[in-house]
């Protein structure tokens, strides 16, 4: 199971697995290569088209009609629970946004 390694001068790195690391980048619209980097001006982008995917995935969640008991009782906790689109994307989101904030690019690599 490969990882991505993101860095950035603005942040901390921020290790991911890659099967993660690729569908956050499908939905920024992003080609997850061996290396690469999200420069300054692709950030605003990257980080608006992530942001709506949050929000979509929120917003369907909040639609849903409401579990059952046997329902609620099925699903998964604590450490078993899955993981949301918000919990997941949120370091790499954070990243973006610090990077835009002090003008610095976000690379990645294998």
């Amino acid at each position: 199971m490969a990882v991505v390694k993101f860095r950035s001068k603005a942040s901390a790195e921020i290790v991911m697995l890659q099967s993660h690391a690729e569908k956050l980048f499908a939905i920024m619209g992003l080609e997850l290569s061996k290396q690469g980097v999200i420069p300054q001006d692709g950030l605003q982008g990257a980080i608006a088209r992530l942001s709506a995917a949050i929000l979509e995935e929120k917003m369907a969640q909040q639609s849903a009609p409401p579990l059952t008991e046997d329902e609620e009782a099925a699903q998964p906790k604590g450490m078993a629970a899955p993981v949301n689109l918000q919990q997941r994307a949120y370091p790499l989101l954070k990243m973006m946004q610090d990077a835009l904030q002090k003008g610095a690019d976000v690379h990645w690599g294998f």
